[in-house]
């Protein structure tokens, strides 16, 4: 990851972050829980359940994939500070980039016979 990606995953993540404080603080000046609970059988004020719902998804994401995100993000700007310059790139590794093999060592049976 780049220093400017794991910036980014960074920033995101702590954006995340603040929107669960500031949406929990919405949730608990709104009453929002005595809203849903109060309207019993019927059905509950189309506000307070959207409220309720981006509560849920964006507790899920703080709680599960922020933590996760912002320690690869600092790992990489880490990895970064002590090899500046140096990448780790996936590939076939093969100079060339096209991934081959040498003659007479392929994977294909097509030359065998039952004969």
């Amino acid at each position: 990851m780049s220093p400017r990606r794991a910036l980014v995953v960074l920033a995101a993540s702590l954006v995340t972050l603040f929107g669960h404080l500031v949406l929990v603080r919405l949730m608990a000046h709104g009453h929002v829980a005595h809203v849903l609970l109060g309207s019993g059988n019927g059905a509950p004020p189309i506000g307070a359940a959207l409220l309720a719902v981006a509560l849920v998804l964006l507790r899920f994401a703080a709680v599960v994939l922020v933590p996760g995100a912002i320690l690869a993000a600092l790992a990489s700007l880490l990895a970064e500070l002590q090899s500046p310059g140096t990448r780790i790139t996936s590939g076939t590794g093969t100079s060339s980039g096209v991934a081959g093999s040498a003659a007479g060592t392929g994977a294909s049976i097509e030359g065998r016979g039952t004969k």
